[in-house]
């Protein structure tokens, strides 16, 4: 009998260890309610070349849906982009990605393969960055709100 209580309690123990502190991937995986994601801070190339708020070069958010679905907007300069389409969460090499596809081509797509899909690598459970910068693209971060 006590082994099988041990036995039951070391396999919730693994799932409770292996969860996010917020429940970030959980909450977006089963969620009926639309989740934020907001561009924080930028960085280019050089070093010190980090802006945040209102001296960022543009606002952008991504706003995370039912049917893991997603729409992406970016306010800059008095114009308003917006592109739509499904996320994931993916393993890539033992680190956490939401991984974004686009419905269409757009300028909005971040990346260095020149194609419809985007990463942001989890850097905490409510913090993300993008792989953009990889390739000479902005450096960018965000957090759920």
């Amino acid at each position: 009998m006590n082994i099988r209580i041990a036995s039951v309690a070391l396999i919730v123990s693994l799932f409770v260890s292996c969860a996010d502190e917020n429940d970030t991937t959980a909450d977006l995986v089963q969620q009926e309610i639309s989740v934020e994601l907001n561009l924080v801070k930028m960085s280019g190339q050089i070093r010190g070349s980090e802006t945040t708020g209102e001296e960022m070069s543009w606002r952008e958010t991504y706003t995370l849906g039912p049917g893991m679905r997603f729409k992406k907007v970016r306010k800059s300069e008095g114009k308003t982009l917006t592109s739509e389409g499904f996320f994931d969460i993916v393993m890539i090499n033992s680190d956490k990605y939401l991984k974004f596809v686009h419905d269409s081509d757009s300028e909005l797509v971040g990346n260095c393969t020149e194609d419809k899909t985007e990463l942001l690598k989890y850097t905490s459970s409510d913090s993300l960055e993008s792989t953009w910068s990889a390739c000479d693209g902005p450096g960018l971060q965000y957090t759920f709100n």
